[in-house]
């Protein structure tokens, strides 16, 4: 197939950019007025278009919101990657691991569909999106296993700690819902958190020359 016949039509790319324009808007809503204030016909005005416009894209408002779910979650994905191979060693590519999930912790678009995973029916829905949401982990999951590994063969990291249970210690160390009450009643900042992880993370995997033997 030619790069030509790859390209968008005009009609094509208009469609795009219009469901776009819906999908903005209805983040835009949702963080200011909440899910259930926010209405098709609010996110219709606000484009400036007829509400039956957008069930030319979306069927429901539900449907509207998993769209919303799938496209931050592939801009996250896409964030987590560009930080891993931008990072110039690997204890650099692991700071940037969790700083950047403490950073997405105290974005307000996190905490707008934070809520919105707490609506039952759009909780349920989720599993439409999970098989997706693997696959496009798998990346970030290739190149978190490799900053290890590399680190390992440095010298900076515990050879005898495998390198799975490195990346699902860190993985779960950083979960933005641990350290939400504490950005929330303005114990910690974001960054505070971020420093405090580091520091007690790269302890626990640091190499030591009396590493004791394993089992």
């Amino acid at each position: 197939m030619s790069a030509l016949s790859d390209t968008p039509s005009l009609k094509e790319r208009q469609r795009q950019e219009r469901e776009g324009l819906i999908l903005r808007a209805a983040s835009e809503l949702f963080a200011e007025r909440g899910y259930h204030a926010t209405s098709l016909e609010d996110i219709a005005a606000r484009v400036g278009i007829a509400k039956g416009t957008i069930y030319l894209h979306f069927d429901s408002k539900d449907d509207l919101v998993l769209a919303l779910l799938k496209q931050g979650f592939g801009m996250y994905v896409k964030a987590l990657e560009d930080a891993l191979e931008s990072a110039a060693t690997p204890r650099e590519k692991l700071r940037a691991v969790i700083e950047h999930f403490t950073s997405t912790a105290a974005n307000q678009g996190y905490l707008t569909f934070a809520a919105m995973m707490r609506n039952p029916t759009i909780f349920s829905r989720m599993a439409e999106l999970r098989e997706g949401m693997s696959q496009q982990w798998e990346r970030p999951r290739k190149l978190l296993a490799e900053a290890i590994d590399e680190g390992k063969a440095a010298g900076e990291f515990d050879p005898q700690l495998p390198t799975a249970l490195i990346a699902t210690l860190l993985t779960s160390l950083v979960n933005p819902h641990t350290y939400r009450q504490m950005m929330d009643e303005r114990t910690l900042s974001s960054e505070e958190i971020a420093t405090s992880l580091k520091r007690f993370f790269f302890r626990g995997i640091a190499a030591t020359p009396e590493c004791p033997p394993s089992g």
